[in-house]
């Protein structure tokens, strides 16, 4: 335990490093989102990372969370920052491999130049203490680890650009461990750096590349949506809806396709900051949020019984479920409010079909069957409708026909409200997946492949102007 403590403790002395290098003055971009991907020396050829380290900042330039993954997406430690109302440090939350629940940690400060982090056990007793001394740009350039004694010193030294340019370990005696050292090869457009090389004992030990983005797509290059956050490695996410102001996103991960549970994020300071768990559902199908966030629709499944319900908010607390299903007969999923009372979803017949339905008094009935996109040999689901009703994407799936496995869109070319759908055309630069969504003023696609949630800017998908408002 003290190991992983003393790792620990030596991230945290990095990632304050880190988190200092990319303070910008105001009239430079500001980073949202970073990804570090950390290769042994020499990298051979279709090498992956054997570590990857993600930090997400608010709209604001400041840190709210920094998780390193192992070389499977796995989650090896996990930290979220806590502030005060003046956008001052106060603690942290922060856990390691396997573990469930998070530690804490507490910061103060004992003048502008001392920054003093103390490790909270189980009853409240500090049991480590490190003490940063700070530059004058609020930089740490020493740190001091003391737990029933001191143990030792960190040194950290910069470059004239700000970047770390040495960092060592100095024991109570005097001997130095850990002594690395950073050559910075690619600097961006902003000033930021994209890679660089460790180098301890005159040698390159390892290669970091770093992707830099700026937007609030908070997606990697590899499209995933909030690595680590939304997007985990551990359990597959299967549906994601979200609120129409995107304060609420909800979704669901499993191990068993089955059995699903439900999770919940809310929207701060421009982020998700982290998904919880929805305590008042159990085990579910799939499901959605309505557009107004007090009503959840979802279908249960056990065995080949399916049931659709209803949840409804009532002040702060949600209803008992209602028994959709009981009431109308209708069964089905993969559901995508259009407004509070209006939903399009897929209905159980014909081996699935797209249909439009409404939900008054709690009674869900059937409106229209969409002829236009529907199949007699295939299954279409998980409609996404334009809130005007301008154009609906959708996932098809007809066996042994990889043409007809995919996105599709249908443009409507009659008015909202009375919808005439046209012959649905495939969105060939999307792979397959489903519960497809549009956020972010329109600008990001975001859906799953059955294992992830994805985002694609909107320009990608080459939806007709005219229908993207």
């Amino acid at each position: 335990m003290k190991f992983n403590l003393f790792g620990l403790l030596l991230l945290l002395v990095i990632s304050y490093s880190c988190e200092n290098e990319n303070k910008k003055d105001a009239e430079t971009s500001i980073i949202r989102f970073e990804n570090i991907k950390y290769y042994k020396n020499p990298i051979t050829e279709n090498e992956r990372p054997y570590k990857y380290r993600m930090t997400y900042y608010f709209e604001n330039g400041t840190p709210f969370r920094w998780i390193e993954l192992d070389s499977a997406g796995r989650m090896t430690t996990d930290y979220i920052y806590v502030y005060d109302t003046n956008w001052t440090q106060t603690g942290a939350r922060y856990r390691e491999e396997s573990a469930v629940d998070f530690s804490i940690e507490k910061v103060s400060y004992r003048n502008d130049s001392t920054q003093v982090t103390e490790w909270i056990d189980s009853i409240g007793n500090v049991y480590y203490t490190m003490i940063d001394n700070l530059n004058k740009q609020k930089k740490t350039y020493r740190a001091e680890f003391i737990g029933d004694r001191t143990h030792g010193y960190d040194s950290t030294f910069y470059n004239d650009k700000g970047f770390v340019e040495r960092i060592f370990f100095t024991n109570t005696k005097g001997k130095v461990y850990n002594d690395r050292s950073f050559k910075y090869d690619s600097i961006n457009n902003y000033g930021d750096w994209t890679l660089r090389k460790k180098i301890m004992d005159d040698t390159i030990r390892e290669v970091q590349k770093r992707e830099v983005h700026y937007n609030n797509y908070y997606s990697s290059d590899n499209g995933k949506f909030y690595e680590g956050i939304i997007s985990t490695a551990e359990i597959s996410e299967n549906v994601i809806s979200f609120t129409n102001d995107e304060s609420v996103v909800f979704l669901t991960r499993t191990s068993d396709w089955a059995n699903q549970s439900a999770y919940i994020a809310h929207k701060t300071n421009g982020a998700y900051v982290e998904t919880v768990s929805f305590e008042d559902l159990d085990t579910i199908y799939n499901g959605a949020i309505s557009p107004n966030g007090n009503q959840i629709i979802f279908t249960t499944r056990n065995a080949d019984q399916k049931a659709i319900w209803l949840l409804k908010k009532q002040g702060d607390t949600w209803s008992e479920k209602i028994n959709l299903t009981a009431s109308s007969g209708i069964t089905g999923g993969y559901f995508n409010w259009l407004s509070d009372s209006e939903l399009y979803f897929q209905s159980s017949g014909n081996q699935g079909d797209i249909v439009k339905g409404k939900l008054v008094n709690d009674i869900l009935t059937i409106e229209e069957n969409l002829i236009e996109l529907n199949t007699l040999d295939g299954a279409e689901f998980s409609p996404f409708v334009e809130r005007n009703e301008r154009f609906i994407i959708f996932t098809r799936y007809i066996e042994s026909d990889p043409s007809q496995q995919g996105f599709f869109i249908s443009y409507n070319t009659n008015v909202s409200g009375n919808p005439e759908w046209s012959k649905p055309e495939k969105l060939e630069m999307l792979p397959y997946g489903w519960s497809a969504f549009i956020v972010n003023e329109n600008s990001q696609f975001i859906y799953t492949d059955g294992d992830d949630i994805y985002s694609v800017p909107i320009d990608k998908l080459k939806i007709k102007k005219s229908k993207i408002k």
